[in-house]
């Protein structure tokens, strides 16, 4: 007896996302170190106690990270597909803006953590508890300002000059490589 066709297509729903998750394991070494960190991080959380909303804030910065890292393996597949013998610029542009959301979602993830982890991790270690109060604000406020740095530093010098820009996309200057 076959099953219902509704529970068949949630079946393969869930299938095809296993597979996702399975591939993006095998072959994406920056997926597996966002794992081991998430999984570093979940042992903390336990060790470290923290309450239900804390624990809830630290698992959606996790998870906001490993969905990034997902999407990002599907453009670069997609895009690799379709430019397999026609190179263009404006892939390379979709890939780096991928991976450049992967970057700001982990920037963003390690703020979060040094604010809700900070604190129990530093009075656990021994720290003086104004020093473990102050001190992940500190490193936030510090993540924050290199963020800041590093993108006033975009503005300033928005291209590479090895790279075409949008508007010349598959117009290489000669001898111009595009990855």
């Amino acid at each position: 007896m076959s099953r219902p066709k509704a529970r068949r297509r949630m079946a393969d729903t869930f299938t095809y996302a296993f597979a996702g998750l399975r591939y993006a394991t095998r072959t994406q070494r920056t997926f597996r170190i966002h794992l081991g960190i998430a999984a570093a991080i979940a042992v903390m959380i336990f060790v470290l106690d923290l309450s239900a909303i804390d624990a809830a804030v630290v698992v959606l910065a996790i998870a906001v990270v490993i969905a990034a890292e997902l999407f990002n393996t599907g453009i670069e597949a997609v895009i690799d597909l379709l430019v397999e013998r026609n190179h263009h610029s404006a892939a390379q542009i979709a890939k780096d803006i991928s991976a450049g959301s992967v970057l700001t979602t982990t920037v963003a993830a390690a703020i979060v953590g040094s604010l809700v982890l900070g604190p129990p991790l530093m009075r656990v270690l021994g720290f003086p508890p104004a020093l473990a109060a102050a001190f992940p604000r500190w490193l936030a406020a510090a993540l924050l300002a290199a963020g800041a740095v590093g993108f006033i530093r975009l503005l300033q010098h928005p291209r590479d000059d090895s790279r075409p820009a949008a508007s010349d996309a598959g117009t290489p200057k000669p001898g111009a490589q595009v990855r």
